[in-house]
Order: C-alpha cells, then structure tokens, then sequence
C-alpha cells in the first residue's frame, strides 16, 4: 500500500469511529430526545446505516482485500456491479448519497504488460471535452493518480487544475478512488441520475502526465470501450420470497420479415395455477437475437375470464378483431434494460377466478437492412407470488400519442415535443390519497436525444419524475426511482422529449415505425387504477388551422386542406420562423386528450377533445449546485455543448 493509501486508511478508520459514536449510538441505544419527530429518527438511522456500509466498503478496499471476499458483509442492495470489456474488467461502485460521491473499485484493471488504465466520462461517448482520471506506474509502483479532460476534438489530453479524483488504493491488479457528484470544477462532469458514459483504456507505452498537455493515447479496440449506465442508481431491490413461480412468453422460431420495420403478435394461454391471483414480482427480458429487437411489451386480455380469444402467432396488423382487448400493459423491455424488481410492498396482479387467461406478447423487430433468414424466439420471462403483497401494482403511459398529428422540422438540434396528462384526467382518474410512483422507463425511437417528465400541482412545480438529459435510444433502462412521487387527482404530468434532426432532409412524423418517432415515459405505480393511459396530442381543430394558415400566409402550396397530414408536413419548406410557429402551436394551442382505460375507452366526466394544455415554464433549469468561486478561470465548462431551440447548451 502507498503512504497516501495508509493515511487514508488512518483517516476512514478515525472518521468511521467519529460517525458511529456521536450518530449511531444514539440509534442503537434508543436515547432520542422525546419531542424528536418520528421521520427525523428514521433519517438519522438511515444516515447511520449507509454510514456503515460506506466505512465497511472502504475497509475492503483499503487492506487489500478482495472485493469479493467482503460480498457476504456489504449490502447487496449497495454494491453495483459491470464488467466493462463484458468478460475480465469489473468495475464494483457504491452511491453514497449522504457524502454526494462515487466510491469506484476496478478489478483486472491491469495486468503485467499495462503502465496505464483510465476511467472517464463523456456527454454521449465522444472523447472530445471529456473528464478522464489517469492511473500510472511509474518507477514499478502503481501509485500516480491524474485529473485531466480532452481537448474538444479529442486530440489532446490536459491536466486539470483542480484535481478531484481522490486515490485509496492501486497495486499490479486493481485500483480505488472517489469522485464527488459535482466537484465545482468546470474540467470535470457533473455526475446525475441520467444515462452517463464511462470510458476506460488501458496502455503499455508511459504516458507524459507530468506535463499539462499530451497526446491522447491511441490503443486499440481490445483495450478500450465506452459504457452506458445509471451511475447515480436507486439501491438494487431483493426478493424477499423463495417460492416463486415463472411462466415465460416468449415467440418460437419466428421468420422475421425482410422489412425495416414488423411488429410482431403471440397470443398464448396462461397456466392453470393462474387461476388463483398472484403477484409479479420481477420480469426480464429472453433475447435470442441480440440487435434485432427494439422493444417489447406483454399485454393482458382484457375481458370476461369464459372468453376465449383465438390463439395467433403472425403480423400484429393481421391480429384478429377479438384480439383487440388484449391491450392492459403487463411487462414492457426495450433496448439496453434488464431485469425489473417490484418494491417489497407491492407486486402487479396477475390470475384469478375472473382473470382471463390469455395474453399478448408484441416485439418490435427493427431491421433497417432488411435481412432474410432471421429466425427469432425472444419473449419475457416473468416471476410472481402466491402470497399477496399489501398493493397492487399498475402500468401508465405518459406522453405523446402515436400519431402524425406531431412532427418534427429537419436540422434541428434540440426541437422538444410534450405529452401532457392534465389535471382534469388525475382529477377523475386517481383515487383520494394518489398513487405512487416508483419506476420510469423513457422511451423514443432513433431521434430522441433528451427526455423528462415534470410534476406540476396547481402553479406550483414539485420534484420531477425522471430525467434523461443524455438519453439515447441504444440505452432504454426500465428504472427504479430513488425519490417516489405521489401523484394527487388534479396534478398535472407533462412529458417533454428532444429530438436531434440535424442529418435530416424532412420533417419526421410520430408514428410506429423505427423512423418515426415516440415520445413516451411507462411508469409503475400503486395501488392500481383503471387509468392506463394518459397522453395527448394537439386537437384536430388546431392542425386544421395550423395547415390552413400555412396554405394562405406562408404560400406553402404542396399543402392540401383536405389531404393527409403526413403529406402536407412532408410539403412544407421549414424555415426558422416556421419551425418558431409549429412550436408555438404545440405549446399553446388545445390538446387531444387521451384519459384511457385498458379497454381504449375515456373516462366520463369531461370534453376531451379541445382540453386546455397545461401552462409551464418554457425553459427547463440545469441541475447545478451554487459552487463558491465557480470557474475562476473562465474555462467553458464540460457539459456546454451546442445550443438547442430555447438556449439550453446540453449536447
């Protein structure tokens, strides 16, 4: 170990003991004052807990012991995990939410042969303006540690003048270190609860990090990769039952059409011990065709239990009409997710004496090159209880509707579309108390740049939902979230999704296919209600206008007052002033609302069509914490990028 290392073992020794007895004691021994309230004891017993499994993390790191040697007394629910070539290069991280920062462990990060290995962090994966640390041998020690970015064509490699990447341990093997979430240093990336991606390489050849600027090293593909994952994740969620069933829903040697672009139907009977109701508590994904599937959903059938519905196995648009009820979301996948873990406190309801027995699995198979001969079994493999959690459990689609009444101007950078599920639909939709939400997954197709939705109650905006600011399609985790709004009848959800258009001729249209695009977010939730869908577009009245106006004012002849929308989109010749107008359009105009149950029919009680759109804020604020004495030299920080429509400079 280096001297720096046993002084830090010193200081985390001294610091854990400090923590334990002035705030755990007093958890432990039950000595709170009387008047204390109840939520404040339960924070400081949480404090004092993830106390302790940070302490415990940092002991196994800082006497060189094996990881995977204290497994068994970390929490599991703490420790993530991800090999970053897929085979040898385990990077293990733990969230400490109380101390705002990243305690990374690297196995396998060298070998004989290695002088270097770097792990950094990019907006979406380019080397240009990123925040990498260094680890170096030099003199047969691994024992250097280096701050440094890229230059913003990714030639050039700086030493940064802050340095922030705090070493616990290095030996010929492994490395340690921390990063805080927000270092207050405009050279390094400010971590979030988004997709980020981490980049590592490793070299042979000594590097000059003595001086402030080198070349960046080239190595080869075998040596380096990028990584997208949730860094700043919510704590894995355990199982707590052993006895669980599994029932899989899957395709069998489906000949996959020659097409860009099939969404494919399986309908299948359940087994018989559904009879009885149960709880999922997990479902993953089957993937036999890895790049082939874009996403997935199962659907329940929606009717009497006695009702038959035909068994088929072929092209969703050639599903027979009976088929049509089975449209209530069970399990949805989509590229880059895994598996999903219900909470311990609830579970989506499953079976049942006057549960149908039928059910749906829709894959969306993209294949942009049209390739014959592609035989897929993909599906979904579900795990549930028979012992009831205390809630059911319920599946919602926020945003924007799937329809070409949206579009989207060519060669933009950032051009947002919102979904709004508006008060009037929670208002008649959700029970008194609300519901809970605790997982997210956002959803567009191969545009999407950037997604969130925002919670509004009344003119005030609470805590948002979820946000993606570099979302990618590639990478479409269905998440479980830390904090877990409730939603109130009346509150109002708006889903906001960018799109980058800039390689674009045309507008692009919402709609099904992969070169259209969605603007979607799945939430889960409890308890269950019988909203299922809550999304909107604009109203049919408006786009009539809207194209008249264009026909009459703007001379845009190529449209057709009577004639199809994606057509007259499509004739448009945009220019800024008209990308300024559609826009205005969407964000003032009345909404089609969709305020759906499972069966696509509305809730009764209000005019849907026409409903007044929600009034926010434009412009969304970037999540920075006031840093004393922010950039005193004036340097442009990592995460400014080009600008998007309203200024926010996020790519």
């Amino acid at each position: 170990m280096t001297a720096s290392g046993s002084n830090l073992t010193k200081e985390y020794t001294q610091w854990s003991q400090h923590q334990r007895s002035h705030q755990c004691q007093r958890y432990h021994d039950g000595n709170y004052q009387t008047d204390r309230p109840e939520k404040l004891k339960h924070r400081s017993a949480s404090k004092c807990r993830i106390n302790e499994v940070t302490w415990l993390f940092m002991l196994c790191l800082l006497v060189l012991l094996p990881l995977n040697a204290c497994a068994n007394r970390l929490s599991d629910t703490k420790l993530h995990e991800i090999y970053l070539d897929n085979k040898e290069i385990k990077l293990s991280w733990m969230v400490d939410w109380y101390k705002q920062e990243v305690l990374f462990h690297l196995q396998n990060a060298f070998n004989e042969q290695h002088r270097w290995f770097y792990l950094g962090f990019s907006k979406r994966g380019d080397i240009g303006d990123a925040d990498i640390c260094f680890f170096e041998n030099q003199n047969g020690f691994f024992n250097v540690v280096t701050d440094t970015y890229t230059s913003p064509n990714g030639k050039f490699v700086h030493k940064d003048y802050q340095q922030d990447c705090v070493l616990f341990k290095m030996d010929e093997y492994t490395l340690a270190f921390k990063r805080k979430f927000d270092t207050c240093d405009p050279s390094d990336f400010r971590m979030h609860e988004g997709t980020m991606y981490v980049m590592w390489a490793r070299g042979e050849k000594d590097l000059q990090l003595a001086d402030y600027q080198f070349p960046f090293p080239n190595v080869s593909q075998h040596e380096s990769g990028i990584q997208m994952m949730q860094l700043l994740r919510s704590d894995k969620i355990l199982i707590p039952e052993t006895d669980l069933k599994v029932v899989e829903i899957r395709l069998h040697n489906v000949s996959v059409p020659d097409k860009e672009t099939t969404y494919w139907c399986h309908i299948q009977k359940l087994d018989d011990f559904l009879v009885h109701k149960h709880h999922i508590v997990q479902f993953e994904p089957i993937i036999t065709t890895p790049g082939l599937v874009h996403h997935m959903e199962v659907f329940h059938c929606e009717t009497d239990w006695n009702v038959n519905i035909p068994l088929y196995n072929d092209d969703c648009e050639q599903m027979p009409s009976a088929a049509k009820v089975c449209s209530k979301v069970v399990a949805l996948w989509a590229m880059g997710s895994s598996a999903f873990t219900y909470p311990p406190e609830t579970g989506l309801p499953m079976g049942g004496k006057t549960y149908n027995p039928f059910i749906r699995l829709e894959v969306h198979f993209n294949n942009p090159e049209m390739r014959k001969g592609l035989v897929d079994s993909s599906g979904m493999r579900i795990k549930m209880v028979s012992q009831l959690r205390q809630f059911d459990a319920g599946v919602m689609e926020l945003g924007l509707e799937y329809t070409d009444k949206m579009a989207i101007p060519p060669k933009q950078i950032g051009f947002p579309l919102s979904g709004y599920c508006i008060a009037e639909c929670t208002e008649v939709a959700l029970p008194r108390t609300g519901i809970v939400i605790f997982g997210s997954q956002l959803h567009t197709h191969l545009t999407g740049v950037r997604v969130l939705t925002r919670h509004f109650r009344g003119a005030d905006e609470l805590r948002e939902v979820n946000r993606d600011d570099y979302y990618s399609h590639h990478f479409q985790e269905m998440r479980n979230l830390r904090y877990k709004p409730r939603v109130l009848p009346g509150d109002a959800l708006v889903t906001t999704c960018y799109y980058n258009t800039v390689g674009k001729d045309n507008c692009t249209l919402g709609g099904f296919s992969i070169s259209d695009e969605m603007c979607v977010n799945y939430i889960h939730y409890y308890p269950a209600t019988k909203l299922e869908v809550c999304k909107s577009s604009v109203s049919e009245e408006t786009l009539e206008n809207y194209f008249v106006y264009m026909k009459k004012k703007e001379h845009q002849r190529g449209v057709h007052l009577n004639g199809a929308r994606s057509k007259n989109y499509e004739s448009i010749k945009w220019t800024q002033p008209r990308v300024d107008q559609l826009y205005t359009m969407y964000i003032q105009e009345p909404l089609s609302m969709q305020c759906n149950k499972s069966d696509n029919t509305r809730f009764q009680g209000y005019q849907w069509e026409s409903a007044p759109i929600t009034p926010v804020q434009i412009k969304i604020p970037m999540h920075r914490k006031l840093c004393p004495n922010y950039n005193p030299l004036w340097l442009k920080p990592l995460d400014r990028g080009e600008c998007d429509l309203l200024g926010e400079c996020i790519y």
